[in-house]
Parts: C-alpha cells; sequence; structure tokens
C-alpha cells in the first residue's frame, strides 16, 4: 500500500513570480503526483477560464503527473436545463491538445457549483 499525495491548485507556468501559485515542477519536486484544474471555486471566484484551465492539464501532463479535471455548471445553468452541453464545452475546452495515450493520466470529476453549500439535491 501507498500513500498517493495531490494539489489543489497548480499554476500552469513552470517559472516566474506567481504569488500564491504554485508550479507543477514544485509540487512533483516533494512528491506530488495529482493535481485539480478546474475546481468550481477556482471557475467561479478566481474566474479561471476553460483555456488556462487545459494550460494546467497540458503542464502537469508535460511534467509527467496526473490531473484531475473538474467540471460542473453553475445553478443558474442547471435551472436552465444546460449541464450536458456546458460539462461538454468544458470537457472539450480543458482536454484539447491532449491525446489519447496521455488520457491514462486524466481524471475527470463532475463537480456542479450549485452543489457545494446550496443544500439543494
Amino acid at each position: 500500500d501507498r500513500l498517493v499525495v495531490g494539489a489543489e491548485m497548480v499554476t500552469p507556468e513552470m517559472k516566474g513570480a506567481f504569488t500564491g501559485g504554485i508550479s507543477p515542477g514544485m509540487l512533483k519536486s516533494i512528491g506530488v503526483e495529482w493535481a485539480l484544474a478546474g475546481h468550481s471555486e477556482r471557475r467561479t471566484i478566481n474566474m479561471e477560464s476553460d483555456e488556462y484551465i487545459n494550460s494546467q492539464c497540458k503542464m502537469l501532463i508535460e511534467q509527467e503527473m496526473n490531473v484531475v479535471l473538474c467540471i460542473g455548471e453553475t445553478l443558474e445553468e442547471f435551472e436552465k436545463n444546460l449541464v450536458g452541453p456546458i460539462c461538454e464545452i468544458q470537457l472539450k475546452k480543458g482536454l484539447a491538445g491532449i491525446s489519447k495515450e496521455d488520457m491514462s493520466k486524466v481524471t475527470i470529476a463532475y463537480e456542479p457549483v450549485w452543489a457545494i453549500g446550496t443544500g439543494k439535491v
């Protein structure tokens, strides 16, 4: 049995001054194997775009790390019955440029924004 460590946030840049951010290389240097990209709170509060999230995914894979790509809709999108289209767009944009072979390093997590703290089910 082995403990695997992951990170909740990663910057897509390997070098530079990004206060509060941590690069995939830094994470890897301390044994981190996984990182989240596209977490619902970061999508909404930090306004992380699908393109930014895609760059996180690609940088993690380039560093031979694994990524948990989080997708999911807001409450407003849920109430408008846009779950499918929103998740499809997030998947397509989040995985753009990632090869079929590299998909073994990707896990998809469905994490709707509205499910966190709203009490709705």
